[in-house]
């Protein structure tokens, strides 16, 4: 082969034209005139300007959705409660839930933080419903701060339940954030 000469001549001068035709498409017909960037028009100018604004305007667009995630496409702890939060007036100075039927006919009545004691306590009566008596039970509850959160439990046992009769109790509160007690389970012993 001579000197200067390849294998891939003969490709390159049969490929030379579909080069050109890329070649046009991708940068254009050539112009004819030497100052181009200059003479513009005010529309094309405008256009230029329209795409680089676009661009940056998508761009922006597209950090802010990744940055806060408004489609929330990760999963949740499904043990995870949402914090609910109520303004201080909403919020009721006293709660007497509703009386909690035991499976033995054993209700508590009017459970409630009494902090006007010193030091504070958790109030409540213990009803019988059922026609034998009640040696002893046992009521356990929940205790809940002002957002509502579970700040703890704890339990306290009554004795000599009556017939048809009501038993009062008083336990010393042990956390002292809780506001609200809700009653999780009494029950016989």
């Amino acid at each position: 082969m001579p000197v200067g000469k390849s294998w891939l001549d003969p490709w390159r001068k049969r490929f030379d034209p579909l080069r050109a035709r890329i070649e046009m498409l991708l940068s254009g017909r050539p112009h004819s005139d030497p100052l181009y960037l200059t003479n513009r028009t005010w529309r094309q100018k405008l256009k230029i300007a329209s795409l680089i604004v676009a661009a940056a305007l998508l761009l922006i667009a597209l950090v802010t959705i990744g940055a806060t995630n408004p489609f929330r496409f990760h999963k949740g702890d499904a043990y995870e409660r949402p914090v609910a939060e109520a303004s201080p007036a909403a919020v009721p100075q006293q709660r007497s839930p509703d009386p909690i039927l035991g499976a033995e006919g054993l209700e508590v009545v009017n459970i409630r933080i009494a902090r006007d004691a010193r030091p504070p306590v958790v109030t409540g009566t213990v009803r019988n419903n059922s026609d034998h008596k009640v040696a002893s039970a046992e009521v356990s509850y929940y205790l809940a701060n002002t957002q509502g959160s579970l700040v703890g439990t704890d339990t306290t046992g009554v004795a000599n339940l009556a017939p048809h009769g009501s038993v009062s109790f008083r336990m010393p509160l042990k956390i002292a954030k809780a506001e609200y007690v809700i009653v999780r389970d009494v029950h016989p012993n």
